[in-house]
């Protein structure tokens, strides 16, 4: 599986192929994939609504501040998910301080979903002996709590006003997740939103150009199609995004004369924003894995490599490549 990841033709870019992150963000995209099948049918068809359930169903109570703190997300995206399940009759509370609980119609979909967790869990987590399951949980406890410190510090940095009705409250002692793929969810989460804001604050690049960026500058040459492929996005998007960073100067198009294929290449203004990010990013990493000795990283590094393969697996894209994309 590692062999699959880090090819010429790997879906992990450059120094993405380096980053604990990116791994963790390819994690997330392929469960996603299957995840659309597995839930097919069932109400709501929101995954982050479906996510409020799941936490709160292993939970059995909580506040805003405290879901969007254990599930990633900020205060925002949980209020909305959390107003949509208040209509449907599957969440309510007292008081708008007081935590948030399930009805026993929301507590009868937990069960349901979790039911179908379950099975994906075992699918997910096959070839894992149990003492590597069990140190597993906890480099995923130590690693949401590192991704956590540095969402915070980023969001310090770039004065983002992310507090919502609640404000931001970081419980003393947030209650894991009782999966992994839970916890990856989380992770993941918490690790786009860092490197969202860093992006934009250093270099007023979005993450959806970052992904751009890492491709063209670690696929040299590459055409639209590749970009294309590599960050899954319609044509639309790709099309818009390069136009974008064509009109600021970060990319530019030429004409292969041999092949008659418009290639695209980084500027060196473009080099230089390239740079900067990626400094950041292999910074952040260092942060991230700091609690851990070498062996432990590699072990880690083989645990996600096992999950990616079983992921993909699960999704039917067994030995086919998958987009693996931010930091």
């Amino acid at each position: 599986m590692a062999e699959k990841l880090n090819g010429n033709d790997a879906p992990l870019a450059g120094v993405q192929q380096e980053l604990i992150s990116a791994h963790f963000l390819l994690l997330r995209r392929v469960l996603l994939k299957s995840a659309r099948t597995d839930f097919q049918g069932f109400m709501p068809q929101n995954q982050m609504e479906r996510r409020v359930i799941f936490t709160l169903f292993r939970m059995e109570e909580s506040r805003v501040s405290e879901l969007a703190y254990s599930m990633g997300n900020d205060v925002a995206q949980i209020s909305r998910a959390l107003a949509s399940l208040r209509n449907v009759g599957m969440v309510h509370r007292e008081r708008q301080r007081d935590p948030y609980t399930l009805t026993a119609k929301g507590l009868k979909f937990g069960q349901e979903l979790d039911a179908v967790a379950e099975k994906r869990e075992q699918r997910l987590i096959r070839g894992l002996q149990p003492v590597e399951a069990f140190e597993l949980g906890g480099m995923l406890m130590s690693l949401q709590n590192r991704a956590s410190q540095i969402l915070a510090e980023e969001l310090l940095q770039a004065k983002t006003e992310d507090a919502g009705e609640e404000g931001i409250t970081v419980p003393a002692y947030p209650d894991p997740p009782n999966r992994v793929q839970a916890a990856v969810f989380n992770i993941a989460n918490t690790i786009s939103r860092s490197a969202t804001a860093a992006f934009k604050r250093l270099a007023g690049v979005s993450n959806f150009e970052w992904r751009v960026l890492v491709n063209v500058a670690s696929r040299p040459s590459i055409t639209f199609m590749g970009i294309v492929d590599h960050v899954d996005a319609d044509k639309a998007q790709v099309s818009r995004t390069l136009d974008a960073l064509v009109g600021v100067g970060l990319i530019c198009r030429a004409k292969d004369a041999a092949s008659g294929q418009v290639l695209i290449e980084l500027t060196e203004k473009g080099q230089a924003y390239y740079a900067l990010m990626r400094d950041d990013a292999l910074k952040r990493h260092t942060i991230l894995t700091a609690g851990l000795k070498n062996a432990q990283r590699g072990r880690l590094q083989g645990y996600l490599n096992l999950l990616i393969g079983n992921a993909l697996e699960m999704a039917g894209m067994s030995g086919e490549q998958e987009d693996r994309h931010g930091l």
